[in-house]
């Protein structure tokens, strides 16, 4: 007998397993663009495989329903074809009995919606003479020590090696009000460079060396907002620099930033 209903309706019940918030990390705001938002496998050894489409509802949340041999944690990939966010992958921990509710944070990309007249930095990195993908960006006033100064804005890395660093209001109002801005940017990246597994991998799976992400089931939690570096992520003496920013306009570098 049906636990909801009497027994003369007929009844399907669903029950949420992972609900899914995008948020726009620079913005504090829901992500209002469509985001492609899929579940991987991963069969072989080789490539992943893609999975099925998160559904996305019309208040651009994302809801996955319960379903038979539903596995935790899941492999969740986030993409957007029109570059106005970085793409990300994490790892979620879906509990059995419970539905798991969390808001990712995804980074400006090149196509992000901005004006030239936002404090902001266009550039790219490089490694071995290539794009280094998947680039992670910090941007501090500088202090006695590196790294230790007042975090006014993060950026992500995309596939190409660029990055969109927009400064925070909050940056300009910390010290004497002047036209430009010292800013100590920092990159982070891999420890060793990725290697693909076979030479065909980049060409089956473009987003193949993106890093998997664990989000906590628990608060506090920094890695579902973006805040967190990947594991085995690190700054290298030539990827941290200090920019001159003028405010009120989006600048870019002459020459791309080298992580060695």
């Amino acid at each position: 007998m049906s636990p909801l209903v009497p027994v003369s309706f007929s009844e399907r019940l669903h029950q949420l397993a992972l609900g899914l918030e995008p948020i726009d990390a620079l913005r504090r705001q829901r992500v209002a663009q469509r985001l492609d938002v899929r579940v991987e496998g991963f069969p072989s050894s080789v490539s992943r495989s893609v999975g099925p489409r998160i559904p996305r509802h019309e208040s651009c949340v994302h809801a996955l329903l319960r379903y038979p041999g539903l596995k935790s944690p899941l492999s969740v990939l986030f993409q957007d074809e029109t570059r106005r966010f970085v793409p990300r992958r994490l790892s979620v921990p879906v509990a059995p009995n419970a539905p798991t509710m969390l808001r990712p944070g995804f980074f400006p990309g090149a196509a992000y919606d901005v004006t030239d007249r936002t404090t902001g930095l266009r550039a790219m990195v490089e490694r071995g003479g290539k794009p280094m993908r998947w680039a992670r960006v910090e941007a501090r006033l500088p202090a006695a020590t590196p790294g230790t100064g007042t975090l006014v804005g993060r950026a992500h890395g995309d596939d190409r090696g660029e990055f969109l660093l927009l400064l925070w209001p909050a940056a300009s109002t910390l010290g004497v009000l002047t036209s430009t801005l010292q800013v100590e940017v920092t990159v982070f990246g891999p420890q060793t460079a990725p290697v693909p597994d076979t030479p065909s991998q980049p060409r089956e799976d473009p987003l193949w060396d993106l890093p998997l992400e664990k989000a906590l089931a628990s608060t506090p939690d920094t890695v579902t907002p973006g805040e967190a570096l990947p594991d085995n992520y690190e700054a290298t003496a030539t990827s941290r620099l200090t920019l001159p920013f003028t405010l009120g306009k989006l600048t870019s570098t002459v020459l791309p930033i080298v992580f060695s």
